[in-house]
């Protein structure tokens, strides 16, 4: 390519006559009008044999009932149903015994977490109070509570500061 210098080539090479799309309307339509249509063509070029729609259920039919083949029932036999349900009640009873890894409790959930979904679930203050007595909250729980200094900062990261204004 380089020894022919293609790739400097600016112009696509093709040409085309002055007016041609303006007048490219005009004269397919003279064009047109003045040539007759193709009458030449008489038939389609496929043939059908004579009296073929007549038979052909016939010979398809004849080709079909064939009593030596065997039949093939595609519903399975019951066998199969009880044989897969006790299957998949092993499979559950294995996957509920020994899949303990990842038990779920209380000390796993992160509290921001709990947070956004109460707050998703719009509960009042009114709701959260009327789950807990009175007798089971006291001050002394909330005084000493060691907050970690992450979990501060991403608690005041999500906060919006509107929120932090007191009226």
């Amino acid at each position: 390519m380089k020894t022919n210098k293609l790739h400097n080539v600016k112009s696509t090479g093709f040409k085309l006559p002055e007016n041609y799309f303006d007048s490219f309307d005009n004269q397919l339509i003279e064009r047109l009008s003045k040539e007759a249509p193709i009458n030449g063509i008489t038939s389609s070029g496929y043939s059908v044999p004579e009296a073929y729609f007549n038979t052909v259920e016939e010979r398809i039919i004849s080709k079909i009932t064939n009593d030596n083949k065997p039949i093939v029932r595609l519903k399975p036999s019951p066998k199969f149903y009880y044989i897969s349900g006790i299957a998949a009640s092993f499979v559950l009873l294995f996957s509920l015994v020994f899949n303990t890894k990842n038990t779920v409790t209380i000390d796993t959930i992160d509290t921001v977490a709990i947070e956004s979904y109460l707050y998703q679930e719009d509960y009042s203050n009114d709701d959260l109070a009327s789950l807990f007595k009175a007798g089971e909250i006291s001050e002394t729980d909330f005084i000493d509570v060691a907050i970690n200094e992450e979990t501060l900062n991403q608690y005041l990261e999500t906060i919006d500061t509107e929120d932090l204004l007191f009226d």
